[in-house]
């Protein structure tokens, strides 16, 4: 109805708006606009699950991430459509990802086509965006345009109804100006896509320990820990962001040299870097090798009956020279699991650093 499509103005003052950091009402390019310097401003009183966003944003040239979330039950948990003008005109220019449970983004794990889009930014100017969500779908438009310049066909599902805005957690900081939102029906959630063939589907989380205080290649007591029954997400892979909480660690930098210092990643030395298991139980009516590929971020020790086959590390800083702007690749590895008859129990000891 006509009620139902009305466009709302939400107001640039302080009773309307709480943010995770610095937040300021000031003018920026001749408009009133609201600024914060990192991290999310949700907007009080409005409840969106199908509709539209719209809003105007700017930044000066020292910022470069800036963008809005919609869905969100809390500042830490959201749906998340962000931009980098550092990489405009690239696949990385703008960027669909879930934030989960401390990540700002899992933009390691929603990556590519239905993530990504390559569109031409530019600083200190504003750049009109508007979000369409209808269902579990999301086009962005840019400007006038009226063909999406990304389609994501698959939201996250992080199931709130809050709207903000959203700047990298840098320091940098963005402008956002003329904030309104359309509420529309809410659409049929179209169902889920089979998972691909031989998808492992039940897994166990532990709870989320100190990777210092574990060795890799030796498994801790299983039966000492906390255990949860998880699923995969649509597309096959376990995201542990959605039941854990992340660190933020980073992958230590040499001061001198500016590289990665792979050393200390590879023995489990990065201060603040975190392991969570995942366990599942495999049942072979003989026993005999059977492939297994798997993909993992940002590193992974693979066993099968208490014993270790593959120890690996993939964290964003070591996979490119881009400052580790590429895609992770899901399923980039494969191992040969050695299986008994009957059953087997396949760990994955998953440590995280950062982003997802």
């Amino acid at each position: 109805n006509g009620a139902a499509l009305a466009q709302t103005t939400i107001p640039l003052t302080p009773d309307r708006w709480t943010a995770t950091d610095s937040l300021r009402f000031t003018t920026y390019l001749g408009r009133p606009s609201l600024y914060i310097t990192r991290g999310v401003a949700l907007a009080s009183g409005v409840e969106l699950r199908d509709g539209s966003i719209e809003y105007d944003m700017a930044t000066p040239r020292s910022g470069n991430f800036m963008g809005a979330v919609f869905h969100a039950t809390s500042a830490e948990n959201s749906e998340v459509v962000f931009f980098r003008p550092g990489q405009s005109g690239t696949m990385e220019a703008v960027q669909y990802a879930p934030a989960l449970n401390g990540v700002a983004a899992a933009w390691q794990i929603y990556h590519g086509n239905d993530a990504n889009a390559a569109v031409v930014l530019a600083f200190d100017t504003w750049l009109h965006v508007r979000i369409d969500v209808a269902g579990v779908t999301a086009r962005l438009y840019l400007d006038n345009d009226t063909t999406p310049a990304l389609t994501v066909p698959r939201l996250a599902g992080v199931g709130g109804l809050s709207v903000g805005v959203w700047t990298g957690y840098f320091g940098r900081g963005a402008y956002f100006s003329n904030i309104r939102y359309t509420s529309r029906p809410p659409a049929p959630l179209a169902p889920a896509p089979p998972l691909p063939r031989g998808t492992i589907t039940d897994w166990d989380l532990s709870q989320v320990l100190d990777a210092s205080q574990l060795t890799p290649g030796t498994l801790p007591d299983l039966g000492a820990l906390q255990w949860d029954r998880v699923h995969p997400e649509a597309a096959g892979f376990v995201l542990v962001n959605r039941y854990r909480r992340s660190p933020n660690a980073g992958i230590p930098i040499d001061p001198a040299t500016g590289a990665p210092m792979v050393d200390s990643v590879m023995g489990g030395r990065v201060a603040g870097s975190k392991v969570v298991f995942a366990r599942a139980i495999i049942q072979s009516d003989r026993p005999g090798l059977r492939r297994m590929l798997f993909g993992y971020s940002d590193g992974a020790v693979v066993y099968c009956n208490g014993q270790p086959l593959f120890f690996g590390t993939n964290p964003s800083r070591l996979r490119s020279a881009d400052l580790g702007l590429s895609a992770l690749d899901r399923v980039g590895s494969a191992l040969y699991l050695p299986l008994q008859q009957g059953r087997n129990e396949l760990v994955f000891a998953v440590t995280e650093f950062t982003g997802g």
